[in-house]
């Protein structure tokens, strides 16, 4: 105010421009500028009036859009269906996707354009007038927003762009604690700059990441957004080997960081184990921090038996001190746990994505783990909400698809086409020649071993999921082909894990495979990223021995191609897919007894529904037949139910 003051711009033909820009400000403060130049009375009142003019319409607009609801929808993907289901449905809200930027090559930003892949096609972003700087790791990080809106669904989507985790290749890696931690810091002060810019949001709606991940270092969090907090399973965010000391480093703010600096033990600690491996005379504790971030699990070795080496030794000491000086971090040492939490504290409110998983955590502890007291003490602050899945994104009329189109009138003969053209294409002789279809596939490596003898009469089983072994079962689904493989069962196997090679695990078993030639012809493992719809119109069953409550669609859209799911009965699976033995009319696949997360027999738990599938497959082709149908008729898409019930949570909050 006081430089335009100074320039006596409100006696000039630019006035209303100038009005543009104050208009909101008191009418006391306006008064004073305007009237202090007494040579142009009539002037001035055509701008008085000018100035109440645009008052009144700012109440006007104001009172129309009081009833509109400002929705900042964070996440580490961008699943827009969710997004536009909710707004065709409930027009009063404005819900905007607020998404890290990865995988980003520095030849592709420019001053205001950044160019990336966004579902599978190049996209340009615009850059906003939105930087920050935010501190995190020990050092000063520097973030921009960036911006673009996808037509075909007029969804706003931001994009944080921050070299600290930017030019990492996958959203798995993001979850690790070092990149998620700046991503999670950067999106709670662009949240808040949102708000200044030109979208205020009412509510962050935050999915299954810890929106306030290094809380605990925190004093406060100013912004008046309410939080709704998502989580999808308690045990699902994987933080490696997360300990106090390395909690603090990632996470400290400026304050906590000097606190950690001046304390005379520390200090002592990280200088000798900078010592250990430097022969540096002069050096500053900064310097120390940032060779013990760069390195930290190279010296850490986490011994669990014999004598203690020097660096664990140190690394424990720190650990306890840091515990002492954050009391907040002495509940455990599991950065996870903590920054949970401190999120089912503060959060305004919280919903897991399944009815089953929501009722089981506070029937059994054990799903939760050391949660379960903050999840008892919360509860009447939460709520669960299923999910969808849009059908139209996945059509069986789509050549581009699947080989053959199908209905429920023609499914029994054109099904069986789809699965005949499949196993050509991963015949030996394809195979070697590198003459597999690269419609198959979504990416350009591909690595495939193993081969299907397109002559045999057979099941087609199919198994796709990634390299987490625990998470996904993926020992369970290994040991229940192989179990087959002994009994002498008659199938075919293909199983994608998607960077599957680089885990020991993994390749062990795929060499195990390939050296048995008497399963030539009978099985193939794909390490790359698949054309679902394809092998899914294709394939008679789908495995999915998950012990984790994981909220994807994939079961979901396996039943829209008439693939039969064969699950754990935990979670989300429980939810939507009726076991053909419990419901004879709707059922639309197989459920083990009970969820594979407690027991120690999974491995027996998931082979019974297996074998009863396979026994039905090949003995009754008539239930079979009624399988495929139910799952074709499945609806599959976002019930109207679902996204009340977030309609009604959105009220509440407000």
């Amino acid at each position: 105010m006081e430089d335009l003051g100074k320039t006596n711009l409100y006696t000039t033909q630019l006035h209303r421009e100038e009005l543009d820009f104050i208009y909101n400000q008191d009418l006391q403060d306006f008064e004073n500028e305007i009237f202090k130049d007494k040579h142009s009375i009539n002037y001035e009142i055509k701008i008085w009036l000018h100035l109440l003019r645009k008052k009144f319409r700012k109440i006007i607009k104001d009172k129309k859009n009081k009833d509109l609801i400002n929705v900042l929808y964070i996440t580490l993907d961008t699943p827009l269906e969710y997004i536009t289901e909710m707004r065709n449905h409930y027009p009063n809200y404005d819900i905007r996707v607020l998404i890290p930027l990865i995988n980003i090559e520095q030849n592709n930003i420019t001053d205001k354009k950044l160019a990336i892949e966004f579902a599978g096609k190049q996209i340009v972003l615009e850059k906003t007038s939105i930087t920050f700087d935010f501190f995190l790791q020990n050092r000063i990080q520097s973030a921009t927003i960036y911006k673009f809106i996808e037509k075909k669904t007029n969804i706003v989507i931001y994009g944080i762009y921050s070299p600290v985790y930017s030019g990492i290749k996958n959203l798995s890696e993001l979850s690790k604690l070092k990149f998620l931690a700046p991503f999670l810091k950067s999106m709670r002060i662009a949240t808040k700059k949102l708000a200044k810019d030109d979208f205020m949001p009412d509510i962050a709606h935050c999915e299954n990441i810890p929106y306030y991940l290094g809380g605990e270092f925190e004093t406060s969090f100013p912004s008046k957004t309410k939080v709704l907090q998502v989580i999808k399973d308690f045990t699902q965010i994987e933080m490696t080997k997360p300990e106090a000391f390395w909690a603090a480093i990632n996470l400290a703010n400026k304050k906590s960081m000097k606190k950690i600096c001046r304390d005379e033990i520390i200090k002592k600690s990280v200088a000798k184990l900078f010592n250990l491996h430097n022969t540096k005379r002069f050096y500053q504790m900064k310097d120390c921090l940032d060779f013990i971030y760069k390195n930290y699990y190279k010296f850490r070795k986490f011994v669990d038996k014999g004598d203690d080496i020097d660096e664990n030794i140190i690394f424990n000491r720190l650990n306890a001190r840091i515990m002492r000086l954050f009391p907040n971090l002495s509940n455990g040492d599991d950065l996870y746990y903590n920054s949970m939490v401190c999120t089912l504290k503060k959060c305004d409110f919280w919903v897991t994505v399944s009815k089953t998983y929501y009722n089981e955590i506070f029937d059994k502890p054990k799903l939760s783990g050391k949660m379960y007291q903050q999840i008892e003490k919360t509860k009447n602050k939460s709520d669960y909400i299923s999910i969808g899945c849009k059908s139209k994104q996945f059509p069986k009329e789509d050549t581009r698809l699947i080989y053959s189109c199908f209905n429920l009138e023609n499914y029994r003969e054109y099904r069986n086409k789809n699965k005949v053209m499949l196993l050509k294409e991963f015949s030996s002789d394809r195979i070697k020649t590198n003459f597999v279809d690269p419609a198959l596939f979504n990416c350009d490596e591909v690595k495939i071993f193993g081969s299907l003898d397109s002559f045999y009469e057979a099941p087609l089983i199919f198994a796709n999921a990634n390299a987490e072994i625990f998470a996904n079962g993926i020992d369970i689904l290994f040991n229940t082909i192989l179990k087959l493989f002994e009994l002498h069962k008659n199938f075919q196997v293909i199983i994608c894990i998607n960077n599957g090679i680089k885990n020991s695990y993994i390749k062990n078993w795929v060499d195990f495979l390939s050296q048995n030639k008497y399963l030539n012809g009978r099985w193939v493992f794909i390490d790359g990223e698949l054309n679902l719809p394809k092998f899914l119109a294709s394939s008679d069953m789908i495995f999915i021995p998950r012990r984790i409550n994981r909220a994807n669609n994939e079961h979901l859209i396996a039943m829209n191609y008439g693939c039969v799911p064969i699950v754990s009965r935990s979670g989300i699976l429980n939810d939507s897919i009726p076991d053909i033995f419990d419901d004879i009319a709707n059922g639309c696949g197989f459920k083990t007894k009970k969820e594979l997360l407690l027991d120690e027999d999974n491995n027996e738990l998931f082979l019974a529904p297996v074998l009863k599938a396979l026994n039905l497959y090949q003995n009754n082709p008539n239930s079979w037949n009624l399988l495929i149908k139910n799952c074709l008729n499945k609806d599959i898409n976002w019930s109207l139910n679902t996204l009340s019930k977030y309609d009604k949570i959105y009220q509440n909050l407000l």
